[in-house]
């Protein structure tokens, strides 16, 4: 990734899907965490499924409670593998509010639910038209959540999340499907704008802001170089107020996928200093994951009043 160029990133469409196309691992002596849709899990699964040799699997089962352990295995070891061969250790797997209605289901509460290498969160992104409809999904969807994030490029709901102590983050650019005049996809993208005062009560509230690879990759020419600036606007305002950045890749399907060399990049590139950028992958997705760890199981009680348990040894 040149950090002198915007229009250098490589989209992921020309990218053959292979796991290993990764060579600058990081050292796994810390945790790195990305952000990526529940589409990418099915789009693995999907591989994955081309490729098991099993008489008794098809499409309406893999969602049941019949589906042989060895094939589950099989499509966890798969994505397992592929989030290790980028060198992440936490995932937080993102899907919109409500049920999550997939032959790969099972997979994915399977995902949620073990123990391996590579640990993953029950994530719900929250785009909504106005405030009320946004408190209202937060207050549906945090029971059962790890992670919420709102996309939004509407700045009263920017702010709304951001006041909200229920949301982990902010991601403020939002996107849909388009087509270009010569017919290829390109997405209609739009990206928000963050004042002194949303930056304060992010800041005061503990909620972060993040920025996505995945609509940079998906957009080119001037609608990337102005998603790209107006991105960048944002980056002095969060810093003035040391609001946590996170800079995540927001895959859809493995050609979106980057790891987080490529994230800490997407971050300078933004105009965040290398610390921060690698804090927005590691350190501060891990403080947000345990602070609602301690919330949920009551060790937090209220805003700053903290039960701190501690072993005693005579």
């Amino acid at each position: 990734m040149a950090a002198n160029n915007p229009n250098s990133i490589e989209t992921g469409q020309s990218n053959q899907f292979d796991c290993s196309v990764q060579s600058n691992q990081p050292v796994q002596s810390k945790r790195y965490f990305d952000y990526v849709s529940v589409n990418l899990i099915e789009d693995l699964c999907s591989k994955a499924a081309e490729n098991l040799n099993s008489d008794n699997l098809d499409s309406d089962d893999l969602d049941s409670d019949d589906l042989d352990s060895d094939d589950l295995f099989s499509f966890t070891e798969h994505v397992d593998s592929f989030f290790k061969k980028f060198g992440f250790t936490d995932v937080i797997l993102f899907k919109k509010p409500g049920k999550f209605d997939s032959d790969f289901s099972g997979v994915y509460h399977s995902l949620l639910n073990g123990d391996g290498a590579v640990r993953y969160y029950n994530g719900i992104e929250i785009e909504a038209e106005n405030e009320n409809a946004l408190h209202s999904l937060i207050r549906k969807e945090r029971p059962n959540a790890d992670f919420i994030a709102v996309r939004s490029s509407d700045e009263k709901v920017i702010r709304a999340a951001a006041e909200s102590p229920e949301a982990d983050l902010v991601i403020p650019v939002t996107y849909a499907a388009g087509r270009a005049q010569n017919g290829s996809s390109n997405l209609h993208v739009s990206a928000g704008q963050i004042n002194h005062i949303v930056a304060k009560i992010a800041r005061d509230r503990k909620t972060a802001f993040g920025f996505d690879l995945y609509p940079f990759l998906q957009t080119k020419g001037y609608r990337r170089s102005k998603l790209f600036s107006d991105c960048m606007e944002m980056i002095p305002v969060l810093n003035k107020y040391n609001v946590p950045v996170l800079t995540i890749s927001g895959a859809i399907s493995f050609y979106d996928a980057r790891g987080p060399y490529e994230c800490e990049a997407f971050g300078t590139l933004l105009g965040l200093s290398r610390e921060e950028s690698a804090k927005g992958v590691s350190q501060f997705p891990a403080e947000i994951i345990e602070r609602r760890k301690k919330q949920r199981s009551g060790q937090i009680i209220a805003s700053g009043v903290e039960i701190l348990t501690e072993d005693l040894q005579d």
